[in-house]
Formats: structure tokens, C-alpha cells, sequence
């Protein structure tokens, strides 16, 4: 009985000793709200920015665009002035050029922007060049088949894709879609794929292949496999739209981070992933991206 009490009295010990030491809201430091750019620029589209401010960790005010009229952003190319940028207001406000002027691959790219009462941010990044392919070798295996005749087969197929690059650039993004005629548009498919190539770095994250290599992505062998495939043994059926995305490293690794918090959201066991910043004074990003479709027709 005395041991029952003894440990009765030293839990309640614990708990309120526990309770003496918790951190009261007032005792956080203050967070002094910075301006979040956001702006991914390719050689298809307008510079176009997104415009937030960051909030305390412990604050639950809503998320919000800025939209001022007296915002100045300035865009750069290799340090000559290129675009000048004003806010489009609405529902979701956005900053976008005035000169309709798309940048230019191999060229780097700068800009400033100055906010009432947020100061002076800037960034900076290198648009690179798209992968333009060279040579193309696809193939497929079927691994299982649910039901066939003299013209069609239903089951499970593995294929296979080998790109050669014009260009070699050092990060790139793969996302492969199932869009066969029977589809009424491009499906995520949701298996892993994997490059081959063992001189490429690559990982499979929430439906993207992420690849780099320091010395250029000079081929890429791609494998996966179409679990609900429709496949015609006399003409082709099935197709595959090839979508390749040519990053500068900041946007890589931003997307990289990005994917990774979607693909850990439901685990709570996942290491944190703080997204990467590249802006000076200033969160977000500032990147180059250029974007290639490619079909794929078995």
C-alpha cells in the first residue's frame, strides 16, 4: 500500500513539475513578417509573380495575397534591365509584365522588388535550357493478361524508354502519364519509375522521377509498369505522354521539397522538410524552368 502511494505521489509530481516548465505564448519571440515571392519563369510564359507575407508560426491569420498598387518589381536579364512588373488585382492578385516579353534560355535572370513597409527583396536564377532528345528506343513486355483474342489484350504491362538529350542539363523532373484513346485525358500513373541509368542520381517522389547528375543527364532509361493496360497486338494502343522539366538547381530543389511534404502529409512519423529559399530578405523562389512534352505511342 505505502508503494502504491509513493508511486501515486511521485506521478502527480511529475505532471505538474511537467506543467511549471511549459512555454507560454508571450515568451516566443516576435516574428517580423517578410515578403514570400514566388515566381517560376520558363521561355514559354510571362514573368508572372505571386505576392504573400510570412506569418508566426503561432499565428492563424488566413492566408493572403498582397496586392498594392505602389509595389515596384523589376526584372534584370544579365544585369540590363528586361520588364518592369505591376499588380493585377481580383480575387487572387498576381504581379505580371507589361511588355509581354518572355525570357531567353542560358540567361540569367534578377529581380527587385520593393513593397511599403517590407523593404527591399531580391533574387536571382539561370534559366536553363529545354532537353531537346536526340534519340528515342521504347519497348514493352506483357507481364499478365486478364483476357486476350487475335487483336487485344487486357492485363498488366512493363515498358521500357530510352532518351538520349541534345542538351545535358544537370537536374531534371519526369512525369509519365497514361493517355491511351481510351482515356478522356492524361492519368498520373501512380507506380514507381525508375531510371536505369546508374550515372544518374534519381528518386521517385509523390508521381515525379527527380534526376541529377553534376556532369550533365546525358540518357535517360526509364522503366515502370501499367498495371491496367489496353494493348491492340496489331496496331498501336496505348500512350504514354513524357512530360520532362529542366530545372535550375534552386527550382529542383524547391520542387524536390515540395513533393516530398506532399508525399509525407499523412505520415506523422516523417522527418520535417522545410521548403528551400532562395530570396535575399525574403522568402520563396525565384526559378527557371523549362518544360518539354514528349508522346510515346506502343
Amino acid at each position: 500500500m505505502k508503494q502504491y502511494l509513493f508511486l501515486t505521489t511521485l506521478f502527480v509530481s511529475i505532471i505538474f513539475s511537467s506543467c511549471e516548465k511549459t512555454e507560454k505564448v508571450d515568451n516566443f519571440p516576435k516574428h517580423e513578417g517578410k515578403l514570400v515571392a514566388n515566381c517560376f519563369f520558363s521561355s514559354d510564359s510571362l514573368f508572372k509573380f505571386i505576392l504573400s507575407k510570412s506569418l508566426s508560426p503561432i499565428d492563424n491569420a488566413p492566408f493572403k495575397q498582397l496586392n498594392s498598387t505602389k509595389a515596384f518589381i523589376k526584372i534584370y536579364e544579365d544585369n540590363v534591365l528586361f520588364d518592369s512588373l505591376t499588380c493585377k488585382g481580383g480575387l487572387y492578385p498576381s504581379y505580371t509584365s507589361t511588355s509581354f516579353k518572355k525570357p531567353t534560355p542560358n540567361r540569367t535572370y534578377r529581380f527587385e522588388c520593393n513593397y511599403p513597409g517590407l523593404g527591399l527583396t531580391k533574387g536571382e536564377d539561370l534559366l536553363p535550357d529545354t532537353a531537346g532528345i536526340k534519340k528515342s528506343k521504347g519497348y514493352y513486355t506483357v507481364i499478365n493478361s486478364y483476357h486476350s483474342d487475335d487483336s487485344i489484350i487486357y492485363g498488366q504491362f512493363s515498358t521500357n524508354l530510352n532518351l538520349d538529350y541534345f542538351q545535358n542539363p544537370q537536374y531534371m523532373i519526369v512525369k509519365i502519364q497514361d493517355y491511351s484513346k481510351y482515356w478522356q485525358y492524361a492519368q498520373d500513373l501512380y507506380v514507381d519509375v525508375t531510371d536505369l541509368n546508374t550515372a544518374n542520381a534519381s528518386e521517385y517522389i509523390a508521381s515525379k522521377l527527380f534526376i541529377e547528375n553534376p556532369s550533365g543527364i546525358k540518357t535517360l532509361s526509364l522503366k515502370w509498369i501499367n498495371y491496367y493496360g489496353i494493348l491492340y497486338k496489331n496496331k498501336p494502343t496505348s500512350g504514354f505522354l513524357i512530360t520532362t522539366y529542366t530545372c535550375s538547381k534552386a527550382s529542383y530543389e524547391y520542387l524536390k521539397r515540395q513533393a516530398l511534404q506532399l508525399e509525407n502529409q499523412d505520415d506523422p512519423f516523417s522527418q520535417p522538410t522545410p521548403i528551400s529559399n532562395n530570396i535575399i530578405n525574403g522568402y520563396g523562389i525565384f526559378g527557371g524552368v523549362n518544360i518539354t512534352h514528349y508522346s510515346v505511342i506502343f
